[in-house]
C-alpha cells in the first residue's frame, strides 16, 4: 500500500512539474514574441508610428529623421525630410494617376495634357504640402530626431483635380473632347485615390 502511495504521490509530482515547466515555457514564448521597448532620450519610450507606417484612408503619414549637432536642427532637418517623403508621395500617386488615365483613355491626342499634368504635379507637390502638420516627435537615445508628418488625403486629391481643369482649359479648346479629356483624368484621380485607401 505505501508503494502505491509512493507511487500516486511521485506521478502527482511529476505532472505538477510538467505543468510549471509548460507554463514558463509558454511565458517565455509570449515574451520572445513581443517586440522589446526601445527607450529614447528621458527614458520615453518609442512609438508605433517611428518603424511602423500609420497613413489611413484619410490621412498620409511620413516620419523624417535627423541626427545633427544640436536638437533644433535635427528636428528642423527632420521635418523636411518628413516633407520631402510626403511629395514624394505626390509623385509617386502622380505616376500611377497617368497610367491609370492611359489605360482607360488612350494616349492619343491627351499627351500635351498628361505631360502638362505630370510635370505641373510635381513641381506643385511642395507647394501642396503646405497643408502637412507635424503631428509628433521622438528623441533617440543617440539624439537623432524623428517627425511624423501628416497630410490630409483630400486636400491633395482636390488640388489634383484643380491642377487638371485648368490644365484641360488651357490645351483644349472648350468643347466635348475636353470635357471627356477632363472627365477621364478626374475619374483617373477618384480611382487612384479609392484604391489606396481600401489599402
Amino acid at each position: 500500500m505505501k508503494k502505491i502511495t509512493y507511487l500516486v504521490v511521485a506521478a502527482l509530482v511529476l505532472v505538477v512539474l510538467a505543468g510549471c515547466a509548460s507554463t514558463a515555457a509558454q511565458e517565455s514564448t509570449s515574451t520572445e514574441a513581443s517586440a522589446p521597448v526601445v527607450l529614447g532620450k528621458n527614458g520615453i519610450p518609442r512609438p508605433e508610428w517611428v518603424t511602423k507606417d500609420t497613413s489611413t484612408q484619410d490621412v498620409h503619414y511620413a516620419v523624417g529623421y535627423a541626427k545633427m549637432t544640436n536638437f533644433a536642427n535635427s528636428q528642423k532637418r527632420a521635418l523636411a525630410e518628413g516633407r520631402n517623403l510626403l511629395a514624394e508621395w505626390v509623385s509617386t500617386s502622380v505616376e500611377e494617376i497617368i497610367m491609370t488615365y492611359t489605360n482607360d483613355a488612350g494616349e492619343g491626342s491627351n499627351r500635351q495634357a498628361l505631360d502638362a499634368f505630370e510635370a505641373l504635379s510635381k513641381q506643385q507637390a511642395s507647394a501642396w504640402l503646405s497643408g502637412s502638420t507635424q503631428e509628433d516627435l521622438w528623441e533617440d537615445a543617440e539624439g537623432g530626431v524623428y517627425v511624423l508628418v501628416s497630410i490630409p488625403v483630400a486636400n491633395v486629391e482636390s488640388q489634383m483635380i484643380q491642377l487638371s481643369e485648368g490644365i484641360n482649359d488651357q490645351v483644349f479648346e472648350e468643347n466635348e473632347a475636353a470635357a471627356a479629356a477632363n472627365d477621364k483624368m478626374n475619374d483617373a484621380i477618384a480611382k487612384y485615390f479609392a484604391s489606396s485607401s481600401a489599402n
